[in-house]
């Protein structure tokens, strides 16, 4: 409720305020009244003006313990450096002790309802750019003087509320911020006639329960990453994405930024005028959004506005902890899986240890709302063993770690591409391709790299063997949820790269070996896939080399509900 300010006014003009000279009629003293807040640009409503007249407003406050009489005192409005001055002199007012008082650019007979006085256009115009200064004067005392700057249409700047108001706080422009928490009309901030509601964030300070104190930041280690998740299947990336720290030392999250080192913008810093203190022990969180309702259930100790890579070893995702310019932890990943987090097994809970992507594994437990589309991992909790992961060159079968079996020469055959899904926007999510295993053996997947007519290479990468029995298909695509690929079936695995329509190449290499490739000049059909003949998929490689091999998908080839035309993971049919 918006306090009382005037316990009498008399004898003011209904045309509006007319300066004139004179002392003030009470004896007042420096520090008797306070300047608490300024409104210099007002924030017009769409299709409304942006003009300011009648909208601008100074506040003060009675600190004096006692009832003021302001007749007389002189309201002084310049330039910081005292240019430009203008002046009004107010008339009977009687403001009561410990209230505020609102005056703005008005004539009296027009005031808001949030204005006790009007000063007409005796001040001039506040300063929306370069700041200005207010100064309140008995004569040639001065009561109190307060500069005004970094002024933001809709929003006034204010004294800071964590201490009641001062005269000599307001000469210090760290002790000001910016209204954003109450609304006086509608896209307009502030507290006219009320106490303020915005405290300053002071670098290297904040306020505990004991007052103010110097924060104490995190240094390299304090802060460990152990889990991130770059692409949540339940809810959108733009609010889902979140990555986690566990704390090693009781510290302050005040001033760290949060960043990518893998763009230019600069780091989202922790900003807040109270100590956001974390224990030893304790798993923060970070996420892109701070609203449970869309972030899938998260409660996150701050935000961030980057967007994390699911990760390829062209493009590898990252994420870091900033103090200043130093860096707290930070970690890079070159691949991931949507829904799934990657955690870092608690054996390695360091910040040498989680540079090694090895570390990490998928989330496995649910921490998304019940839905058809589930996401996993442990935010702000800790995070469960990874499996025992097989040595290099082995995966593991039925849990039991085996020699990778590589394709023999010639018996794997790419044999169906889906490279124009049918409708817009589509491409990034339903692109797809299969390949063959035409050999008498079976052979894994693993280390196998994929390659379409970029430069990008993506690596299957997987601790469990995949392999590919004799006859059997292996399906790719951009990722494994058929709510979003097209209905695919199981997809064995993902892939980045854009394949082309037309004017396209695609591959399949062991290291710098390519085991199959097939290229195209005509552009791909709209939805429906390019299938190697049926005959040709059971010679060799060099059968699929040419378009004249495959045949567009039939009409009757429709897998799922989006229109898309074709047969994977499983036998051509096309003529």
């Amino acid at each position: 409720m918006r306090a009382v300010t005037l316990i009498a006014a008399a004898g003011l003009a209904a045309c509006g305020p007319t300066s004139h000279q004179g002392a003030c009629k009470d004896v007042l003293l420096p520090g008797d009244l306070v300047i608490t807040e300024v409104f210099a640009d007002y924030q017009a409503a769409n299709g409304g003006t942006g003009a300011d007249e009648g909208k601008e407003w100074i506040e003060i406050y009675n600190g004096s313990g006692r009832a003021i009489e302001l007749a007389g005192l002189e309201v002084v409005h310049s330039r910081p450096d005292g240019s430009k001055e203008k002046s009004h002199v107010l008339e009977d007012v009687t403001l009561a002790p410990e209230q505020f008082f609102t005056m703005g650019n008005s004539a009296q007979d027009l005031l808001p309802p949030y204005i006790d006085y009007g000063y007409g256009d005796d001040l001039g115009d506040l300063f929306n750019t370069d700041g200005g200064k207010l100064q309140l004067r008995c004569g040639d005392a001065e009561i109190d003087s307060a500069l005004y700057q970094d002024v933001r249409a809709g929003h006034s700047r204010q004294l800071t509320a964590a201490q009641p108001p001062d005269f000599t706080v307001n000469d210090a422009a760290e002790s000001w911020c910016e209204a954003d928490a109450t609304q006086f009309e509608a896209g307009n901030f502030g507290t006219p006639g009320q106490d303020n509601d915005c405290v300053p964030v002071i670098a290297g300070r904040c306020n505990d329960l004991a007052g103010p104190r110097d924060t104490v930041p995190p240094g390299p280690g304090d802060l460990v990453i152990t889990e991130v998740m770059p692409s949540p299947a339940a809810v959108a990336d733009a609010d889902g994405e979140w990555f986690e720290v566990r704390v090693m030392r009781d510290v302050d999250l005040n001033g760290i930024g949060l960043d990518r080192a893998g763009d230019a913008a600069m780091p989202d810093v922790i900003e807040a005028p109270d100590c956001v203190h974390v224990a030893a022990g304790a798993y923060v969180v970070f996420a892109r959004s701070a609203d449970p309702l869309t972030n899938g259930g998260l409660a996150p100790q701050g935000t961030f506005g980057f967007s994390l890579l699911a990760g390829t070893q062209a493009m590898p995702g990252d994420v870091r902890i900033l103090n200043g310019g130093t860096v707290v932890d930070a970690v890079r990943w070159t691949s991931s899986r949507d829904g799934r987090s990657l955690s870092l097994d608690p054996d390695f809970g360091n910040d040498t240890a989680n540079d090694d992507a090895a570390n990490f594994c998928d989330g496995t437990t649910q921490y998304s709302p019940a839905g058809t589309t589930a996401d996993y991992g442990t935010p702000g909790l800790p995070n469960g063993q990874c499996p025992l992961l097989p040595p290099a060159g082995q995966c593991l079968a039925g849990g039991a770690p085996r020699a990778i079996v590589k394709p023999a020469p010639g018996k794997l055959v790419i044999s169906e591409v889906l490279a124009n899904p049918a409708g817009t926007g589509t491409d990034t999510s339903q692109e797809w391709f299969e390949i063959t295993n035409t050999g008498t053996t079976s052979f894994d997947l693993n280390g196998l790299g994929l390659r379409g007519t970029s430069t990008t290479v993506n690596v299957v990468s997987s601790a469990d063997c995949k392999a590919v029995p004799p006859g059997g298909f292996a399906l790719f695509a951009h990722g494994t949820d058929p709510t979003i690929n097209g209905m695919l079936p199981e997809v064995d695995a993902t892939f980045t790269f854009a394949l082309s329509q037309s004017n396209g190449t695609l591959s399949v290499l062991d290291g710098a070996t390519t085991l199959d490739s097939i290229s195209w000049t005509n552009e791909i059909q709209d939805g429906a896939s390019r299938q190697l003949e049926p005959g040709a998929a059971t010679t060799t490689t060099t059968a699929n080399d040419s378009m004249a091999s495959f045949c567009d998908a039939l009409p009757t080839q429709d897998y799922g509900t989006t229109g898309n035309l074709g047969t994977p993971r499983a036998t051509n049919a096309c003529m």
